[in-house]
């Protein structure tokens, strides 16, 4: 009768401990993020439309309220579509606001569009007290294709005669438009008739647009799953995560539950894969690595 008794006073100590190790986790990692107030967080790219093979910016800022001495919770995109040429990251401090501005110099080897995701903060609402993940804006970049520039690197010399060549340029073009109507004319009193048949067929056709290869959905989620076995950490995953998402048209904040509702029925099979990433993106550090893996096996599954 006393051991039973005895066991009566333990088993709520026993709940209460079991109930303070599950929750634990989840507090010590809310602890080790930053609590920020975000008023601004942005991604551009100067020039909006560069050339293939030019050097261009990428500029990521973010904008939090009061006086930070550190941000180091910014996970870039996944740049694979790019050449990455230098990374320069400044802390500036301005009256009640710190702007957090990191500059990658970039370059593109091909034309067309470039999707890029957004790129993201993890830290705690100052407001609310609730670990957030904050996104930027994506960015859709436009790579046109390069010209020739004879007189890019000329003296001074060369600048002033450029004038003086478009002006004669000008004139010869006169006289040659001139010549050709003449031609014109004189070939129409010639040859008043109506043209013949293999006239017409020998008539050169008109030329096909150029068209720009866009890359397809599974190309892209090739190219997310080649970095994540790169790079297998939190941080690469939370960023895959953001990329996969955006090609279903959800944003980083929405919940899992609300993306898979409304997710089209051409793209039902990529739930399985917003799952483990969803929970690859929040697990525990020692049920990381076995995420990951989960993350690549659907990866896989769905790429064939």
């Amino acid at each position: 009768m006393a051991r039973t008794r005895s066991l009566a006073r333990v088993a709520p100590l026993l709940a209460f401990a079991a109930l303070c190790a599950m929750l634990l986790p989840q507090s010590v990692q809310g602890q080790s993020l930053p609590r920020l107030t975000v008023e601004r967080f942005t991604l551009s790219a100067r020039p909006a439309s560069p050339s293939i093979g030019r050097a261009f910016t990428l500029t990521i800022e973010l904008v939090v309220r009061g006086n930070v001495r550190r941000i180091d919770n910014v996970t870039l995109p996944i740049l694979s579509q790019l050449e990455l040429r230098g990374d320069e990251r400044t802390l500036t401090h301005v009256p009640g606001a710190t702007i957090y501005r990191e500059t990658l110099t970039v370059r593109a080897n091909r034309t067309g569009d470039i999707d890029l995701a957004p790129a993201t903060l993890d830290a705690v609402d100052a407001k609310t007290g609730q670990a957030e993940q904050y996104s930027s804006n994506p960015l859709r970049i436009v790579v046109r294709g390069g010209r020739l520039q004879p007189f890019a690197t000329a003296g001074s010399a060369v600048g002033r005669l450029l004038p003086i060549l478009a002006r004669v340029a000008l004139i010869a073009t006169a006289v040659l438009a001139l010549a050709f109507a003449l031609a014109l004319l004189a070939a129409y009193l010639l040859l008043r008739r109506r043209p013949r048949e293999e006239d017409t067929l020998s008539a050169p056709l008109p030329s096909e647009p150029e068209i720009r290869e866009v890359p397809s959905r599974n190309e892209r989620l090739r190219e997310a799953a080649l970095v994540l076995r790169a790079e297998p950490t939190r941080p690469v995953v939370r960023s895959v995560r953001v990329d996969v998402r955006s090609l279903v048209g959800a944003s980083a904040r929405e919940t899992l539950a609300d993306v898979l509702v409304r997710l089209p029925d051409a793209d039902r099979d990529l739930a399985p894969l917003l799952r483990a990433l969803e929970r690859a993106a929040f697990t525990t550090d020692e049920d990381l690595p076995a995420a990951i893996q989960t993350c690549i096996r659907a990866f896989a599954e769905v790429t064939g």
